[in-house]
């Protein structure tokens, strides 16, 4: 059996930030340290930033970690770029991290989203730079399958993104051995 609820009342929304980049002692920690330039490939894992910060950067910061299977999305600019996260990480305040509530089959609010960007994309606010805010959360309508069902769904398009990720590591594989 399905509900229908806003998105916004399956989720909790996650602010990033920025540490003061003047503050050497705040970079190049090994705390991973997303952007969206590390994420917009469109593979549903991001494993490795550009970027990282020290626990004092994260201490001393509006940015947050984002757990295991946690999503990130780009807010600003290019908006709408999403990936899911292997192990805590850090993000800057061009993106949210989104973490599913109770009853929510994280991988399949992946893959909700997925589906549904483009609503999103759809009902941006800005007027220099698209920007999804807390608002545009809160406009979309979501027909929410059964714990059981969204588990389904989630084995489903898991499997079949494994196997794509797993032939692109071929690939790359054989591109760099011919080379």
């Amino acid at each position: 059996m399905s509900e229908n609820t806003l998105l916004i009342d399956i989720i909790e929304l996650i602010g990033g930030g920025t540490p003061k980049t003047s503050c050497v002692e705040y970079w190049n920690g090994d705390i991973p340290w997303l952007s969206v330039k590390d994420f917009n490939n469109d593979n549903r894992y991001v494993y490795k930033t550009e970027k990282s910060i020290t626990q004092a950067g994260l201490d001393h910061s509006s940015t947050k970690l984002l757990q295991k299977d946690d999503i990130i999305i780009s807010a600003r600019g290019t908006v709408g770029e999403l990936a899911m996260i292997p192990f805590p990480m850090a993000f800057n305040q061009s993106c949210y991290g989104i973490r599913a509530k109770e009853n929510v089959d994280k991988t399949f609010l992946y893959y909700y989203l997925k589906n549904c960007v483009y609503k999103l994309k759809n009902i941006t606010h800005g007027s220099v730079f698209d920007t999804i805010t807390r608002d545009t959360f809160a406009q979309i309508e979501i027909n929410l399958p059964s714990l059981e069902i969204q588990k389904r769904i989630a084995s489903i398009l898991s499997s079949i993104d494994d196997k794509i990720e797993l032939n692109t590591t071929i690939n790359e594989n054989l591109r760099l051995n011919a080379a």
